[in-house]
């Protein structure tokens, strides 16, 4: 395995064991990388409409600058190309995501990397219900991805 797939598995990993022990909080903040969609529950998921959008807000307080920003539908197997529009996204600053095109994917993983090419990647993020992603490093220096 490379580099790069063993330190995201790693995340994923460490932040599911994070979401396990953080069970009972508010449902709109820490939403590590998971293998469920964010705000599921019993009632179906939206219809495909020209009012709902996938822009989102992506906030950068890794204490890190990140040199690249993919976004992909989960269900394609390939990131995208690379959707910052500017060089980086330096701690601290934000930058927004829109997408071109008429597109009915509602979920959508999230991949960010440094310098380094090391990755941060976070899974099946609503975009239809999501208008910010704040990416940040816990205590426990574990990424986190808070949304609202």
């Amino acid at each position: 395995m490379n580099r790069s797939k063993v330190v995201a598995l790693g995340a994923v990993l460490v932040l599911g064991l994070g979401l396990l022990a953080g069970c009972g909080g508010p449902s709109n903040t820490s939403q590590p990388a998971s293998h469920e969609p964010q705000g599921s529950n019993s009632s179906p998921a939206p219809a495909a409409s020209s009012n709902l959008t996938q822009n989102f807000t992506l906030v950068n307080n890794t204490g890190v600058e990140v040199y690249g920003v993919f976004v992909s539908p989960v269900s394609t197997d390939n990131w995208e190309e690379d959707v910052m529009g500017r060089e980086t996204l330096p701690s601290g600053s934000s930058i927004d995501i829109t997408f071109h095109g008429d597109s009915s994917e509602q979920y959508w993983d999230l991949m960010v990397t440094d310098a380094e090419d090391v990755q941060l990647i976070f899974e099946k993020l609503d975009l239809f219900s999501i208008s910010e992603v704040t990416i940040s490093i816990d205590a426990s220096g574990n990424p986190v991805a808070s949304v609202s």
